[in-house]
């Protein structure tokens, strides 16, 4: 215990040994005595603490700090690579970092799952990492192996400490055999529709696939090395998924490719099957192609995800490439010992979606179709009518007519020989989704002659006589016409009533006047429009060259 006393402004510290008095005389320390003695601000009061505090109980735990996250371990940056879809050699730089401060010894990589995978660029363990030192690895991909990559890499050290790289991936042949172009190329597309019809024939119809299943089918001719290519293709990769070129989006190469580039130029990725996470394919013939996977695309410029391993000079041609599998039996035919031929079908794997853009006039709800078809053949129609028929075969047939009108079914073959047109067509099938969504189709034909001149304010035709008014009048069919005009305006209206004036004219109401004078000279014909729908989910297009399409619809009237 200590004392201290106060005398006239004085303070005496009564104990041998060294001490400190503040200027104040607020406080004194004593050296090597845990212990405060204070004064009172006059200096006249003696009083005494004690030599040790009381310590109150605490609790807690140490907090984690940055310095135990990245210190004391070994770190491998990255720790997982997926290198997607390898369609052709790849590489990964990898850090191993001692993060101890103390150097440590490597025992070894223990690897798992490697077929296809090679670790490099280091000496073999055993091998010494200074304190705070890094290694570089390179992690190499190619794409002999087993069709899913899935590696496991393990380093071990001295200390007992470990770290882990994971390495994923999927490998892909390229199918780089090139089709005849003799035999054309057919591109099919398949949406599925549940059609429910009812009694009186109309219908309730729901689609059941938002993107539709696309396939390749065309015919190889392969001459000496080329067939035996495809014998050990069939053989070995026949059920596996391979990286196809599609043929027909063709574009070359205006400038050469160095070794190690990631940019590419092409002409015309609007109107190609391009797409970013997509594949690009260089072609030089049926042994020198290279498949790229697309990162970006801006304008017609491509960015790949992986440089290319090797130049391609000007001229390339260049296709993008879908992921697809062949699809039943491949059939090869050999003609000679030096000859091969099969017909191949490709079935796409990766979803092949087409923004959906229903282009034609609006009619109604819905749109008309104005692309005409090609007449290099007859124009057929097939009349059909939804009935039942009662036959006990003894006896008179009963017939009953269940829906009251006919089904009418049309062929219409189109010929497309520029690619915007190309594209646009696809994006009409794609908004049409198979047999859900119909359309408003025209004859064609000079269905109504009109007879006198259509003045701005008439709603009313004056046409000759072909017995609508009798027939047609009553029934919710042929109500719909397209009034085309010179120059190529068409209006499109509906008739509301029919009255007939003679034996050789009648008067057709139509539900609006077309607003402006049009003599009898510049009315050029009028068609029926009738309501209709593809008859079939799958939809072809035959490619005779990259550059022509013929495309054959067959559809059928519906009800509105």
């Amino acid at each position: 215990m200590a004392t201290l006393i106060g005398v006239a402004g004085l303070s005496v510290l009564h104990l041998s040994g060294h001490f400190t008095v503040s200027a104040n005389l607020q406080t004194v320390r004593l050296a090597g005595v845990p212990s405060v003695v204070g004064l009172d601000r006059a200096g006249s009061r003696i009083f005494t603490w004690p030599g040790v505090l009381p310590r109150a109980g605490l609790t807690g735990a140490a907090d984690r700090s940055f310095r135990d996250d990245w210190y004391h371990r070994i770190h491998v940056r990255p720790a997982a690579i997926d290198f997607g879809n390898l369609v052709s050699a790849v590489s990964h730089p990898v850090e191993v970092w001692n993060a101890f401060l103390s150097p440590v010894s490597l025992n070894a990589i223990e690897g798992t799952g490697a077929d296809g995978v090679s670790l490099s660029g280091q000496p073999a363990a055993p091998l010494v990492y200074g304190g705070l030192t890094s290694r570089v690895y390179t992690v190499a991909a190619s794409t002999q192996g087993s069709p899913v990559l899935s590696a496991r890499y393990v380093w071990r050290f001295s200390n007992g400490a470990s770290s882990t790289l994971t390495v994923t991936g999927r490998r892909v042949v390229v199918f780089g055999l090139a089709p005849n172009w003799a035999s054309g190329v057919t591109e099919r597309l398949a949406w599925l529709t549940d059609v429910l019809e009812s009694y009186d024939g109309s219908e309730q119809r729901i689609r059941l696939r938002s993107v539709p299943r696309r396939s390749f089918e065309f015919q190889l001719d392969l001459a000496g090395h080329d067939g035996r290519v495809l014998e050990t293709r069939l053989h070995a990769w026949a059920a596996r998924v391979f990286a196809v070129p599609v043929w027909t989006d063709r574009t070359v190469l205006t400038a050469p490719l160095r070794a190690g580039a990631t940019a590419v130029g092409v002409s015309d990725v609007a109107n190609a099957d391009y797409r970013a996470g997509g594949l690009v394919a260089f072609w030089s013939d049926n042994q020198h192609h290279e498949v790229g996977e697309i990162l970006s695309l801006a304008g017609n410029a491509l960015t790949l995800k992986q440089p290319l391993s090797r130049g391609w000079p000007a001229g390339t041609r260049v296709f993008p490439a879908r992921f697809a599998r062949l699809d039943g039996d491949v059939v090869v035919a050999h003609p000679t010992d030096a000859l091969a031929s099969a017909r191949v079908r490709f079935e796409v794997e990766d979803p092949s979606v087409v923004p959906a853009i229903d282009a034609g006039t609006a009619y109604r709800g819905y749109r008309v179709l104005e692309w005409r078809p090609n007449r290099i053949e007859d124009l057929t129609d097939t009349w059909r009518r939804k009935l039942a028929t009662l036959d006990y075969g003894t006896g008179p047939v009963t017939i009953d007519d269940l829906s009251g009108h006919p089904v009418v079914g049309k062929r219409l073959r189109f010929t497309f020989s520029n690619r915007a047109t190309i594209q646009a067509f696809r994006a009409w099938l794609h908004a049409r989704q198979g047999r859900a969504v119909p359309f408003w189709l025209s004859s064609g034909q000079s269905d109504v002659a009109v007879t006198r001149q259509i003045n701005a304010a008439d709603q009313h035709l004056t046409v000759r006589n072909l017995g609508y008014a009798r027939y047609l009048a009553s029934p919710s069919i042929q109500r719909d016409v397209a009034i085309r005009v010179a120059g190529g305006s068409a209006y499109l209206r509906r008739i509301t009533g029919a009255t007939e004036i003679s034996e050789d004219e009648e008067l057709l109401t139509i539900d609006a006047p077309l607003g402006l004078a049009i003599p009898l000279s510049r009315i050029g014909r009028v068609s029926f429009l009738s309501l209709v729908r593809l008859e079939a989910d799958a939809q072809e297009l035959f490619w005779e060259t990259d550059g022509i399409v013929q495309a054959v619809l067959d559809v059928r009237t519906v009800q509105e």
